[in-house]
């Protein structure tokens, strides 16, 4: 079996699994600049550890994953195109804080383009590190250094590796760790893609997404039918999701078997933490009957662009108006109920996306971007994306030079906005209370295009 980047062998089961790593993409702007354009720092990237083992009596071992987005790395210019250098490094503890591997690795990555140096292409780079482990509670400490930047992030990775025994009888079966998928196809040849999401937070997979387990059984009874569920608890740990499907184990077989569990009808969770819960257990007439063991791990919804948008379906529809001509906006809200509205929606911005082949949709998340700015910086006696500042910003995006004048003897105050082509935007506020309104006449016909089309 081949895990993301690196080869490993089962006896009984040789198929392929090709780990595809994604990543959430940050908001466009933290901060409103005057005369200059955002800067790029070592912000993001994402982490995972997990825990399997071998058939057989081998001990277990770790696998840690890290990809980091190009958009989150200094690169210079160069000859060809344009180069980052990183140095990544992984250190992990056991129970006691003993220190049981030390791994590291440095990388230089190149760009052709600008563009592809800033993330256009929604790329990054992925690395892979495999220690062996004993059983109990580790930590796993990955840090990524950007030599150009001179910057350093870590995430840090905590797993609990549970003992399992032959001579246990109550511990015939035990899980490995959970990890997140968003997709997960068969190919020829046996081999399983999967496209994994190295992150707890599952926001952006509105269409669901697969738990991939893989479950080690021992001394179990021939053929015996047990059922395998998965189960979402909130904070308070109420129950607000479960299912349940019976699977047939032979003792035959190899002693782990892969499982693939689609949770493809997400119940609507509010943003918050969740804990996800995979069980086996006997069935007693197509029911659950005894618990054999269970595996859990965090699940968070969290406020990213995407989880914003979806949250008010008719805002962001209604959003629309400064990309979508109306007769688009009206074909949407002629969906005849909201899952249909939802399709109508995506089906529009899939058309406009400027890199289909990519996870991403760089301008729904820039659009969307620009209207969460204009409400947290423009807001007036309405939400600031529906404010004449906000209108500018959501259409042509951060101005190359802001003045703002004094407020005058008549209590009024002007702010200018120029832009590298020559347009300028004049805006007063004449009640002092930060209530700006476009005194220049807006163009005609003007929509938001993309800023990596202009």
């Amino acid at each position: 079996m081949i895990f993301a980047w690196y080869h490993r062998q089962y006896i009984a089961m040789k198929s392929c699994l090709i780990l595809i790593l994604l990543f959430i993409p940050g908001l466009l702007f933290s901060q409103f600049r005057q005369g200059t354009s955002p800067q790029k720092k070592m912000s993001v990237f994402h982490a995972d550890a997990l825990w399997f083992k071998a058939d057989g009596d081998s001990l277990p071992f770790i696998d840690v994953y890290a990809t980091i987005p190009y958009e989150s790395l200094q690169f210079i210019p160069e000859k060809q195109g344009f180069s980052a250098s990183i140095s990544i490094s992984l250190s992990v503890r056991d129970t006691t804080g003993k220190k049981i591997a030390e791994q590291s690795m440095d990388r230089k990555i190149f760009a052709e383009t600008y563009e592809q140096s800033r993330g256009a292409n929604a790329e990054f780079h992925h690395v892979q590190f495999r220690v062996p482990a004993g059983f109990g509670y580790h930590t796993c400490f990955v840090n990524v250094h950007d030599a150009v930047a001179n910057t350093d992030i870590r995430e840090i990775r905590t797993l609990t590796i549970p003992i399992w025994s032959k001579q246990e009888k109550e511990h015939r079966y035990v899980f490995s760790s959970i990890m997140y998928a968003s997709a997960i196809e068969e190919k020829q040849g046996g081999k399983i893609v999967i496209t994994p999401h190295l992150s707890n937070n599952v926001a952006s997979l509105l269409d669901g997404f697969f738990l991939y387990v893989e479950l080690y059984h021992v001394g179990a009874p021939k053929d015996e039918i047990i059922g395998i569920s998965y189960r979402i608890t909130d904070e308070q740990q109420q129950e607000v999701f479960l299912k349940s499907v019976p699977i047939t184990y032979s003792s035959g077989r190899a002693e782990s078997q892969h499982l693939y569990i689609p949770v493809k009808q997400m119940p609507i969770l509010r943003t918050g933490n969740y804990m996800m819960t995979i069980m086996a257990h006997t069935m007693k007439q197509d029911s659950i009957d005894k618990e054999l063991t269970r595996i859990s791990r965090t699940l968070t919804i969290e406020k990213t662009i995407s989880g914003i948008v979806y949250q008010d379906l008719k805002k962001a529809i209604r959003q629309l108006r400064f990309i979508a001509t109306q007769a688009e906006i009206d074909h949407i809200n002629e969906g005849e109920d909201e899952e249909t509205k939802r399709m109508l929606f995506e089906e529009y911005w899939k058309g406009i996306d400027p890199n289909p082949s990519t996870s991403r949709n760089e301008a729904f998340e820039e659009y969307y971007g620009r209207i969460d700015y204009a409400n947290k910086n423009f807001r007036s006696y309405t939400d600031g994306w529906m404010t004449d500042m906000g209108m500018v910003y959501i259409i042509f995006g951060q101005p190359f030079q802001v003045e703002r004048t004094p407020r005058g003897s008549d209590g009024r105050t002007f702010s200018r906005w120029i832009y590298q082509n020559q347009r300028q935007f004049t805006f007063v506020d004449n009640s002092g209370f930060e209530d700006f309104r476009l005194t220049t006449p807006f163009p005609t016909g003007i929509k938001y295009r993309y800023s990596g089309t202009q």
